[in-house]
């Protein structure tokens, strides 16, 4: 489990599928944990509980932790999938909020789902219920408080950024393991794109490097550039790294190539 692995931990994100196929099987021998989203900026897709279900059942050698979204679920409602997926064999679950959109005006308070949760542990088979934080040392406090045995933090974009913002989370060896989330950063429009929805700014350099790198150079700068940022998170203190923003095919495909070469090349 997360909550308990003291060794380093690569984890990819991976998106459900719109409607229900075997995709999932080409995760065996690429990843071994995944981070499966909760229908993200509100596209419908397969319930992430259904979906680590059947990688639980069909491909045993990666285990899935389902991302569990308040913003438009009452807690009886995520009880009852919880309570599902454990009769299934998943034990891993991130709390989040969830995306804002227009259309839901209910959200449930994710801090009360946290404390609703690690109080059915006591009448469930084990699980672990983990949250995200930002890179501030109240806010990580407050939610491991909160009863949260394990967090994600990020994403980051910049190597640059890594062992500073990691250093504001103020990390006691006694604290819950930290994972930080890492885009890599392909295109300079990519970048832009995910700083405007909460990465870390990255630095001037590294988009003035990205800008004059040729098309050809781009993809293998990205992978080197994310596992150095992830080296260095490492060593600030981070449990474990999720890579994000990558396309299901990508990350079956020339992500395991790509993350393993890049990671090798590190000092």
């Amino acid at each position: 489990m997360l909550s308990t692995n003291r060794d380093w931990t690569e984890i990819v994100e991976v998106n459900p599928p719109d409607l229900p196929d075997m995709s999932h099987l080409l995760l065996e021998g690429a990843w071994s944990h995944v981070l499966v989203t909760d229908n993200v900026f509100g596209k419908i897709r397969v319930s992430p509980y259904a979906y680590s279900a059947r990688i639980t059942h069909d491909v045993p050698s990666v285990h899935p932790t389902v991302v569990v979204s308040t913003r438009d679920r009452n807690i009886l409602a995520i009880e009852s999938e919880v309570r599902g997926a454990l009769g299934n064999g998943v034990d891993s679950f991130l709390v989040v909020i969830g995306d804002t959109v227009p259309q839901i005006d209910h959200y449930a308070d994710h801090y009360e789902v946290v404390e609703h949760l690690r109080d059915l542990q006591n009448r469930t088979p084990q699980f672990e219920v983990g949250m995200p934080t930002r890179f501030q040392a109240w806010q990580f406090r407050r939610r491991i408080e909160a009863g949260g045995q394990f967090f994600v933090a990020g994403p980051l974009l910049d190597p640059a950024t890594a062992g500073r913002q990691i250093d504001k989370l103020k990390i006691r060896a006694e604290d819950p393991p930290v994972y930080v989330m890492v885009i890599p950063p392909f295109t300079l429009d990519w970048v832009n794109r995910m700083e405007s929805v909460g990465a870390v700014p990255a630095g001037d350099g590294l988009k003035a490097e990205l800008a004059a790198l040729p098309d050809g150079d781009r993809r293998a700068f990205g992978w080197d550039t994310a596992a150095s940022t992830a080296a260095r998170a490492r060593d600030a203190g981070a449990a474990g790294v999720i890579l994000m923003g990558l396309r299901f095919d990508t990350v079956v495909d020339e992500a395991a190539e790509g993350w393993r070469g890049a990671s090798q090349r590190q000092p």
